[in-house]
């Protein structure tokens, strides 16, 4: 994948990078995720390893993660969300998941209000990439915005695009990546429902 083809991407960056501050102080110490679905992902973490977290943003699903007793590596593309945390003491590492390679295996990733900022076409690559950097029988959390349409968010840098899925699309490229499902919910959120699911890699 390269530089042009992460356009959409790219055009959601920019904003969070200029929008940062004004957005953490909506989100204020909240998680995305709600608790059961961080205690079901920490229940499934093999001991002793760690979770890579995808898009971490201001951290607070992290902090509510690390407070169950799981290590999280934190990683954003965004530098300013990854500044913030250094700001109260937190690392925080730069991660492009279009076009990085993750170094490591991890006993699970997470990956939070992120999907909505990728074109369809990747989202497939995306998976298996996640897939190759966890071990076998490790979870995976995603959360994203239900729908089947895309629409233009109104950003301090410009409009963007927001892309929705249907479940059905969502668990078909889970399976095609290698995991399977093992617990959804739907809740309340910005714009609508929102669909919180926790995957397992397969053998």
């Amino acid at each position: 994948m390269t530089e042009d083809s992460c356009g959409n991407n790219r055009r959601a960056v920019a904003d969070y990078e200029r929008s940062a501050r004004e957005y953490v102080a909506t989100v204020e110490g909240r998680p995305s995720a709600s608790v059961e679905a961080l205690r079901r992902l920490a229940a499934a973490v093999a001991p002793g390893t760690r979770v890579l977290e995808i898009g971490s943003g201001p951290g607070w699903d992290a902090d509510a993660l690390e407070a169950l007793g799981i290590d999280v590596h934190r990683t954003d593309v965004t530098a300013a969300f990854c500044d913030l945390q250094v700001e109260r003491g937190k690392r925080c590492d730069r991660l492009d998941l279009l076009l990085d390679r993750i170094d490591g295996r991890y006993g699970g990733a997470m990956m939070l209000c992120v999907l909505q900022h990728f074109e369809r076409v990747q989202l497939g690559e995306v998976l298996s990439k996640l897939a190759g950097a966890v071990d076998t029988g490790s979870p995976l959390l995603l959360m994203y915005p239900e729908g089947d349409d895309e629409y233009l968010e109104h950003g301090a840098a410009g409009d963007y695009p927001v892309v929705r899925w249907a479940p059905d699309a969502i668990d078909a490229h889970l399976a095609q990546a290698g995991f399977a499902m093992a617990w959804e919910q739907t809740i309340d959120g910005r714009g609508g429902s929102w669909r919180i699911v926790l995957a397992q890699r397969r053998s």
